[in-house]
């Protein structure tokens, strides 16, 4: 889906859903790893645990068809593609 940042619902939304996914998922284990691998982003850590759940870390690796066949971690340092990964994980059911 091209230009899915374009779509971003904003960093509100954004703050949001990161604050109830690190009240509930800060916690577990397999976030701590994933946190590791995205440089220490606790809170984007447990919205993908959230959205993801067990196998977090490996989804970090794949290539994605909702980011233009991108992985999650091409798109941690990037300011347009870290929106494109945030409304991704934002249109996931939680």
């Amino acid at each position: 889906m091209a230009g899915l940042e374009n779509y971003y619902a904003g960093d509100e939304s954004w703050d949001n859903l990161e604050k109830l996914a690190l009240k509930e998922y800060k916690d577990v284990p397999e976030v701590r790893e994933i946190s590791a691998r995205l440089g220490e982003n606790l809170g984007l850590a447990c919205v993908i645990y959230a959205t993801i759940g067990c196998g977090g870390a490996e989804w970090l690796d794949q290539k994605v068809p909702v980011l233009d066949d991108l992985r999650p971690l091409d798109c941690i340092n990037d300011p347009v593609l870290i929106k494109r990964l945030r409304e991704a994980l934002m249109r996931f059911p939680v």
